[in-house]
């Protein structure tokens, strides 16, 4: 009984240790708070948030671009305790494409740690049909961080002609007490088994 409980509680340690880093992901505030965005041409690029599209609640960014000279982009700026060797960075969100067999999704990640760094470059689609075209799709994107990394830039970017709306940003970063709770239970697990 008691194994159990130990146990128990150090999962729901390590789980709450998980807490998604990203704010105002969804875009229930009606509006792009805590997101910047950067049509660069203004006259063929839009960023907003729309209530005409989404996949959960009632709210996504709508990106559209007409133009193949740059993205359009939004992103965000987020920092955390610094990473310990081997954390993984990890980013799901969900877009709805209409490309009409033409337009670039891609996802840039910036890390910071005595400066600023990149870190990678992940391309969803690329001047082609997104995947699955005109219904809502998951991606999900993994990153190893460098040891000490204290704060990544996320940048979306929708170029060429495409219509992209995004949705259900989460983004989880492990905190340092991870590993310590784990071995910590499986401590307490062995020594409480060997009696």
């Amino acid at each position: 009984m008691k194994q159990s409980v130990v146990m128990l509680l150090a999962v729901m340690l390590v789980a709450g240790s998980q807490a998604n880093v990203i704010s105002n992901g969804s875009f229930e505030t009606g509006d792009a708070t805590d997101w910047w965005t950067y049509p660069v041409e203004p006259a063929s690029q839009t960023l907003t948030v729309v209530d005409t599209l989404a996949s959960d609640g009632i709210y996504s960014m709508e990106s559209y671009s007409a133009t193949a000279t740059w993205s359009a982009q939004f992103g965000q700026y987020f920092e955390f305790t610094p990473s310990a060797a081997g954390d993984e960075f990890t980013l799901t969100f969900d877009y709805y494409a209409v490309t009409d067999g033409w337009g670039s999704l891609g996802v840039n990640l910036d890390y910071y740690t005595d400066a600023k760094h990149w870190l990678g470059w992940t391309s969803v689609f690329f001047q082609s049909s997104a995947p699955v075209e005109g219904e809502w799709t998951t991606v999900d994107i993994s990153y190893e961080l460098p040891e000490g990394t204290y704060a990544l830039d996320l940048k979306i970017e929708v170029a060429d002609w495409a219509t992209v709306n995004f949705d259900n940003f989460n983004a989880t970063v492990p905190e340092p007490a991870t590993l310590a709770l784990m071995a910590l239970g499986s401590t307490l697990l062995m020594r409480r088994s060997r009696k």
